[in-house]
């Protein structure tokens, strides 16, 4: 048996036998493929709806780092809508590519097929006055970085990577994408493996891909600067394109 099944059930023999607990689940690269050594073996431990309680935690058995999430089924579902409604998926992969350990009561099986359908969902359309405030943002993002490089600042760089990693953000909620943690980004746009293990589809603009994955690895600060500001406006022409003088938004005020 593979090492870190032999952690696995090491760690199980503590839950397995309650009355609370009626089925488990083990997820992340362990089970997707292509794990590194700082991969830890993701559980999931269901509990019988009554439970009142949610219990997170991590334990290292054997050298590999157990990350284990008990929770009653309505609570994965309100992790499954949270996830949705934040355009993220982490809950419903680990559910859809997860491996069932043990199901007795057959609600892992219902799990993995809501998780398959909330990723089937598609997510609502920038309406017109955020997507006005989202080009003034991009404008306002890019002057503020000309500023600091035509100052010649100490944190010309680090402002530059969070810039982009923010115009990438931004994008992809225009072109209706879930969002990507920032340190899954060039792994996304460039390795399928990534893709099928995660269950992405393919970022869908392979202009902006390459122009931004060059901007990521420039190394020269001017060319940095002409490689955002062109990105920028490419990303501007695409969302209807944007002038700043004369830009106005009415809007109703809040209650």
């Amino acid at each position: 048996m593979d090492k870190w099944k032999t952690a696995l059930e090491t760690f199980l023999k503590d839950w397995q036998d309650r009355d609370e607990v009626i089925g488990a689940l083990v997820c992340g690269s362990y089970v997707t493929g292509n794990p590194s050594k700082r991969s830890d073996i993701d559980v999931h431990i269901i509990l019988a709806e009554d439970v009142a309680w949610r219990e997170r935690g991590n334990r290292v058995i054997n050298g590999f780092l157990i990350e284990y999430f008990a929770n009653p089924p309505s609570q994965i579902r309100r992790y499954f809508l949270d996830d949705f409604n934040k355009r993220r998926t982490m809950s419903m992969v680990q559910f859809k590519t997860g491996r069932i350990l043990y199901d007795y009561t057959g609600i892992i099986k219902d799990l993995k097929y809501e998780a398959e359908e909330w990723l089937s969902k598609r997510y609502k359309k920038v309406n017109k006055t955020v997507l006005e405030i989202k080009k003034y943002g991009l404008w306002d993002a890019l002057d503020n970085l000309k500023d600091c490089y035509e100052q010649d600042r100490k944190d010309f760089t680090f402002t530059y990577h969070n810039e982009l990693a923010n115009l990438f953000t931004e994008y992809c909620h225009f072109l209706n994408l879930e969002m990507i943690p920032s340190y899954q980004i060039c792994a996304y746009l460039e390795d399928p493996l990534y893709l099928q293990k995660y269950c992405k589809t393919a970022f869908p603009d392979d202009y902006f891909k390459k122009s931004f994955m060059k901007a990521m690895q420039e190394d020269d600060a001017q060319k940095k600067m002409e490689l955002f500001e062109a990105l920028v406006n490419y990303v501007l022409k695409k969302m209807g394109g944007f002038r700043i003088d004369g830009w106005h938004m009415k809007s109703p005020i809040d209650d």
